[in-house]
């Protein structure tokens, strides 16, 4: 493809192989960017880079080892060149939907996991990624946060105490890197119906207090990755240090809704 918002751009993605990571490199690479799919599953990595055709290449990584992300972003480079724009979206999502609790009835493990794959596992991409940009004196990087890190989730204490961590985190460090040219920004979904997902989405009782939560219906990742591109393209030059809720309404109003008694029951 030529004449692409992202054209001659190289993008990395880690969590690419599968629901917004997934969907995100796919409308990258049709605005002309050469991609990079990283997972914690090369399989699933290698699956959507195929997919994606000769402008795609799979890697693995791990986000809790700061080893293996810094070999993802010099093997990026290595490959493609350059590296111009990061989506970092990886989660443990099923982890997150069946170990999570309030914090007086959180185990410690959870915690501490929970910690290490959400807000260190984002210091630790945002850090090799960010040197690689800083040195290059340009970059967008695009960090995927959550709604309930803003407005708060009950039963979801780890996660959303991670995700607001990474959700200041991207203003901090959008305001340290501007000066060098790299812009830092969030995107804070809401429900999306990705694959871990659809264990309860495709239940009725649960879809439903899901979509209770909503104005608009539970939007899919596709719907999601529009905004990546936007973030990551040129278009986007006045903005950074910013956190956009891309939520289908889930901000504007709430109910008395036991989100994760629901879910967790269908565990």
């Amino acid at each position: 493809m030529t004449g692409g918002r992202l054209e001659g751009k190289v993008a990395l993605v880690v969590g690419g192989g599968s629901g917004m990571g997934r969907a995100g490199a796919m409308a990258m690479a049709a605005e002309g960017a050469k991609v990079v799919v990283s997972d914690i599953s090369l399989e699933r990595a290698r699956a959507v880079a195929e997919s994606i055709g000769d402008n795609a290449a799979a890697m693995h990584v791990d986000v809790t080892s700061p080893e293996l992300v810094e070999r993802l972003v010099a093997s990026t480079v290595e490959r493609f060149g350059s590296l111009d724009a990061l989506y970092h979206c990886a989660a443990d999502v099923h982890f997150v939907n069946t170990q999570d609790r309030r914090l007086t009835e959180l185990d410690d493990d959870v915690w501490a996991r929970m910690i290490d794959i959400h807000l260190t596992g984002t210091f630790n991409v945002l850090k090799h990624v960010g040197r690689r940009m800083v040195a290059q004196g340009s970059g967008s990087i695009v960090v995927s946060s959550t709604v309930d890190a803003l407005v708060g989730c009950a039963g979801l204490d780890s996660y959303t105490a991670a995700k607001g961590g990474v959700t200041s985190l991207v203003r901090s460090f959008a305001a340290g890197v501007g000066r060098d040219g790299v812009r830092v920004n969030a995107i804070a979904p809401s429900f999306v119906s990705s694959e871990p997902q659809r264990v309860w989405l495709d239940d009725e009782q649960t879809q439903a207090a899901i979509q209770s939560l909503h104005i608009l219906p539970v939007p899919t990742p596709e719907q999601i990755a529009p905004f990546v591109v936007y973030l990551a393209s040129d278009e986007s030059s006045a903005v950074t240090g910013t956190v956009f809720p891309v939520d289908a309404g889930y901000t504007a109003f709430k109910a008395q809704v036991d989100v994760m008694g629901t879910i967790q029951a269908r565990y």
